[in-house]
């Protein structure tokens, strides 16, 4: 046999068994069908044999993103240039134009095509996986010690600096706040009589061992990038000792990244950020807000799920749109000032602009290792992980997409819906 393309101005067919074209051909015209697999044009009918069924968002996108992306294309391919391309992949996601595989019932003898998912950020259903996929990730990582909850916030004034270019400015507030930690576990400052201030620093290096994850939106989907960290409370000495890590000085947390990110801006920014950069320091005397406080977790998964849950998908879940009459949207949000429920409509151009900010660039890290959690270190066999290595391919199996489906829904997507028989993979189709 040989690989072949079917050729109905349609997508390609790849066989992984490597069957002929004229074998494909007979398999399709000797069987008989209640519907269309292909259209007029001989592009895949998106509907037939299809579980697909569009979520809010991607309608939303699918309604009203041509009319959009025409009239502020150059903006939008400014600003996030990735956005085409990723819109039109939820858009797509599951409904066979990405591809789909061919599946045929031994029993009954249907066919089946499952459609190929999008893996976008901006997809709800695609990016819960991600999410899976990254926990399981920092589990297998992460050391079995307590861990505390960090989250850095920035003032109202400072935001619009990290909208553009993304990946540069956000790389600054990264380095910020590893910078901010490395400092106060290793430096330690004393006011002298003068008012000056003295450095005294550690003896003895030590290394911390943290995880980094990106939100960039508030309840109301505003703008508003923060950092949090999920750190042990550990540190590893350059005497090959290890400690405990329990106190963290709040103050010194919350004055050290005010000056160290706008130290960072400055050099960015240069002088035109000198303004800024005072006013920030005058009317932030006690530096700019961090949440230090142990927050007590079930345990140490529930605390990766809080804090990952919004780095792969889009930044509003379904079940927050209330209402979409096909021109404007109604979402809920808790402000999380005073708990307070609140519904807002915005207009469906509104709604895709507010989702489009949080866009981050194709193949951004938007979750990152520090410390001792991004490379072995001396001492590292002898630290107890969390998870055992013996249950390490166990866990990554139940991530795998037909288990994930049968555990969440009940049914096996590789079963006939006929006869519930297990179906055999044919081909499939790109």
């Amino acid at each position: 046999g040989t690989l072949f393309c079917y050729n109905l101005n349609m997508e390609t067919i790849v066989n992984k068994d490597i069957v002929k074209e004229s074998e494909f051909l007979d398999f399709y015209n000797s069987r008989s069908y209640d519907a269309n697999c292909f259209n007029s044009d001989g592009s895949l009918n998106k509907n037939y044999n299809s579980f697909k069924k569009s979520g809010t968002i991607a309608t939303i996108f699918e309604d009203h993103w041509d009319n959009i992306y025409a009239f502020y294309k150059n903006l939008i391919d400014k600003y996030r240039p990735n956005a085409d391309f990723e819109v039109h992949k939820i858009i797509d996601c599951y409904n066979k134009n990405l591809g789909c595989s061919l599946y045929e019932c031994p029993k009954c003898h249907d066919i089946i095509f499952l459609g190929h998912t999008c893996k976008s950020r901006l997809c709800s259903s695609c990016g819960y996986k991600y999410k899976n996929q990254r926990v399981e990730s920092i589990m297998q990582t992460a050391y079995n010690c307590s861990h505390r909850q960090i989250v850095f916030t920035i003032p109202v004034q400072l935001r619009k600096y990290f909208f553009f270019p993304f990946e540069k400015k956000i790389n600054i507030l990264f380095a910020a706040v590893r910078d901010t930690i490395y400092s106060i576990l290793n430096e330690s400052f004393k006011k002298l009589k003068n008012g000056r201030l003295k450095k005294y620093s550690s003896k003895v290096k030590f290394t911390p061992g943290f995880f980094a994850f990106l939100h960039t939106f508030g309840r109301d989907l505003k703008w508003n990038p923060h950092i949090h960290i999920l750190i042990a409370e550990i540190k590893l000495g350059d005497d090959n000792t290890c400690r405990p890590w329990i106190f963290f000085d709040y103050d010194a947390l919350s004055m050290r990244f005010q000056k160290i990110l706008l130290d960072l801006l400055s050099k960015t920014l240069g002088s035109s950020f000198d303004k800024e950069k005072k006013y920030l320091f005058s009317h932030f005397k006690k530096g700019f807000y961090v949440y230090a406080e142990p927050k007590k977790f079930k345990d140490l998964k529930s605390g990766i799920e809080y804090v990952t849950r919004y780095c792969g998908r889009v930044p509003i879940s379904e079940n927050r749109i209330i209402n979409y009459d096909g021109s404007n949207v109604t979402f809920s949000f808790i402000d999380h000032k005073d708990n307070s429920y609140h519904e807002k409509t915005v207009s469906a151009f509104e709604f895709i602009s507010l989702i489009l900010r949080h866009l981050p660039p194709s193949q951004f890290k938007i979750i990152r290792y520090y410390g001792f959690y991004r490379k072995k270190h001396n001492i590292h066999s002898k630290m107890i992980p969390l998870i055992k290595h013996h249950c390490r391919n166990f866990r990554k199996q139940l991530l795998k997409y037909e288990v994930s489906i049968s555990m969440a829904f009940h049914r096996n997507p590789y079963n006939c819906p006929k006869c519930d028989t297990k179906m055999n993979f044919v081909l499939s189709m790109i």
